[in-house]
């Protein structure tokens, strides 16, 4: 019996080297209801199915929630509301096997509590977990706080940045005769940049994140990310999209490249 590669809510990657380290939470905000306060969410699921020549099962899964409140100005109508506080959480996993191999196994969790003091500077606050098996992480946990910016504020585009202080620790899986060190604690500049461009009243969104994230002790061990993503709202409650995503680390565990490029296309419910 063969099946042929079916997707529910696919979320599939269409071309990975491996899955990055470093995940944009970004990326996962809900499109619906973004600017208006109170609570909102989105889920992106995925499940491929293959028998026959191959046998493979792949399962994902994310989602985000977050809560947040305005300030209470009068605006124009049509214009962008400021956000005042805002805090979310998201988390995503997958698990692959083949041929009754596993050879993806992942998992993040982030939150981060972002409060805007002025209507275009504020404070973020944040923690993470995550592992993933394929790049030798047994674990990763870290906490930071930084500045941010609005500097661009229009219901077409917004241009954002933040800096600050993170700290690390991770726990790597040694590859047989390498020298890692089987754990690190890291401080490390959590810089980044966020431009998006909203058309059509908002039917299509697209967005770009660059992280630029150093040692401060040092600058030549860095982690970069970049994310372009675009999303084309089909009703209120649907959208596709799709995400390109470049990964590079400068100092990877033994055995795992440096660098990632990964395509992924999205099937997402937002509330």
């Amino acid at each position: 019996m063969r099946w042929s590669n079916a997707w529910l809510l696919a979320s599939f990657v269409a071309a990975s080297r491996t899955a990055s380290a470093q995940v944009n939470a970004e990326a996962a905000a809900p499109s619906k209801n973004a600017a208006k306060a109170g609570f909102s969410g989105g889920l992106d699921g995925s499940l491929a199915l293959s028998k026959g020549n191959i046998d493979l099962i792949d399962v994902g899964g994310a989602g985000r929630v977050q809560y947040q409140t305005l300030y209470r100005q009068e605006q124009a109508a049509g214009a962008l509301p400021w956000i005042r506080q805002r805090t979310f959480l998201t988390a995503s996993g997958r698990f692959a096997e083949r041929a009754n191999a596993k050879f993806i196994s992942q998992a993040f969790l982030f939150g981060r509590w972002t409060a805007m003091w002025l209507p275009r500077v504020g404070s973020d606050l944040f923690l993470q977990f995550q592992f993933n098996e394929l790049l030798r992480l047994r674990r990763r946990s870290l906490a930071g706080t930084g500045l941010r910016v609005e500097i661009v504020h229009h219901p077409a585009f917004v241009l954002s940045t933040g800096a600050g202080y993170m700290v690390e620790y991770e726990k790597i899986d040694v590859a047989p005769g390498a020298s890692d060190r089987p754990t690190v604690v890291a401080h490390r500049l959590a810089s980044s940049v966020t431009a998006r461009l909203a058309l059509f009243d908002g039917g299509l969104l697209a967005q770009n994140t660059l992280f630029f994230q150093p040692r401060f002790d040092d600058w030549g061990d860095v982690r970069v990310l970049d994310d372009f993503q675009v999303m084309t709202k089909v009703t209120e409650v649907l959208s596709l999209g799709t995400t390109v995503s470049v990964f590079y680390d400068s100092a990877p565990p033994t055995g795992v490249l440096p660098a990632d490029l990964r395509l992924t296309s999205t099937v997402r419910l937002s509330f």
